[in-house]
């Protein structure tokens, strides 16, 4: 049986690349993704989350982040 490792463990373990200064921590009860400044991209939902969704999500967040310092 193959057991699928959660994005947080993933990342522990050096296997899940996320974009220059993103992390993820563990906060109250849920992963947290947060940005190279602190401030919080998602909270996970559940310490199951796959390590496809974090990597999405910090990509996204990271390419709308270059788009409003481009407008600004």
């Amino acid at each position: 049986m193959t057991t699928k490792m959660s994005a947080l463990a993933a990342y522990r373990m050096g296997k899940l690349v996320l974009p220059y200064g993103y992390a993820i921590e563990h906060g109250a009860d849920v992963p947290l993704l947060r940005r190279g400044d602190g401030s919080v991209v998602a909270a996970l939902g559940v310490a199951n989350t796959p390590p496809s969704q974090v990597v999405r999500a910090a990509e996204r967040d990271f390419h709308a982040d270059g788009e409003r310092g481009r407008q600004g």
